[in-house]
């Protein structure tokens, strides 16, 4: 057994099926599903159940996977000891939140460092997605107050570690100054039904349609990126919602914020981590750095 031995088990399990880690491995189907046996042969015990739907992980092979992760992320430390800092690159996968890639890229362009440091934007569940997989090192995501038990049950299916991000953030009603209830003092959420709505189309966004009451709303408008939500709301036809700490950017003389007169809804919000995983500097740097920007 060697640390690839490890590596293959570990993209098996994250992938659901050898076909799909094989391809990700860029090896043939026949030669992981090959390693993968003589790697349960030298164990004594099968790490993975074969179904027609695919694989599952045996009791004894979800200790194996649990213990694969850490000492390949310890491996992966000791191979970073003599890193240069300027290698420390950000990889961030992130809700779709205009508040934290403002702060992303302005930690970016200020930063002494000359990193390739890369964010993706993506719905809640695919964050997870994206952190469990290894594609991210830190993923950060946002719910209400309301599902925090559900969002932390969701993040341990994934064996993910969470920690508060941000405090939690008052929800607004969004909109371009052109809007119609732009010059308003507040509205009801009850209201959001009356105005054409715009929406990501990702799973967890639809779920929270249905907290703000608005899940049968007779005008709403799914899109799948924030270029297309920013140029939908400058429109001045459609409005959203949205979370913001509790000082607004006193240069954006584009959108206004109204808050909502007969409810407070509040947005939490977790950044995860594989277990086991310790952010580097500028990572920690970063999380500091939005944190004191938000106080």
């Amino acid at each position: 057994m060697n640390f690839h031995h490890l590596e293959y088990a570990v993209s098996v399990a994250r992938a659901g099926s050898i076909r799909k880690a094989s391809q990700n491995l860029y090896m043939s189907q026949p030669y992981l599903s090959g390693m993968i046996k003589s790697l349960e042969d030298e164990l004594g015990y099968r790490i993975f159940n074969r179904t027609a739907a695919g694989i599952t992980l045996t009791r004894e092979g979800k200790e194996f996977i649990r213990s694969a992760k850490t000492i390949l992320l310890e491996l992966k430390r000791i191979r970073e000891m003599n890193a240069d800092e300027e290698e420390q690159r950000l990889n961030i996968s992130c809700y779709y939140a205009a508040y934290v890639m403002d702060k992303f890229l302005r930690f970016h362009n200020m930063s002494d460092y000359k990193c390739a440091d890369k964010i993706k934007e993506m719905g809640s569940k695919e964050v997870l997605e994206s952190v469990s997989a290894g594609d991210s090192t830190i993923g950060i995501i946002f719910f209400v107050k309301e599902k925090y038990r559900n969002y932390m049950e969701m993040i341990a299916e994934y064996d993910l570690l969470a920690t508060e991000f941000l405090k939690p953030m008052q929800i607004y009603a969004y909109m371009n100054k052109k809007h119609p209830l732009a010059g308003m003092p507040g509205m009801k959420v009850e209201n959001l039904n009356d105005y054409p709505y715009v929406t990501y189309g990702d799973e967890c966004s639809k779920k929270y349609l249905s907290i703000l009451g608005i899940e049968e709303h007779p005008h709403l408008l799914e899109v799948s990126d924030r270029g297309s939500f920013n140029d939908v709301l400058r429109s001045g036809e459609y409005l959203t919602s949205m979370a913001y700490p509790p000082k607004f950017p006193e240069n954006n003389s584009e959108f206004v914020l109204l808050p909502f007169e007969d409810k407070n809804i509040f947005l939490c919000s977790v950044f995860v981590t594989e277990k086991n995983y310790r952010l580097n500097k500028r990572e920690k740097e970063f999380i500091d750095f939005v944190r004191k920007e938000e106080s």
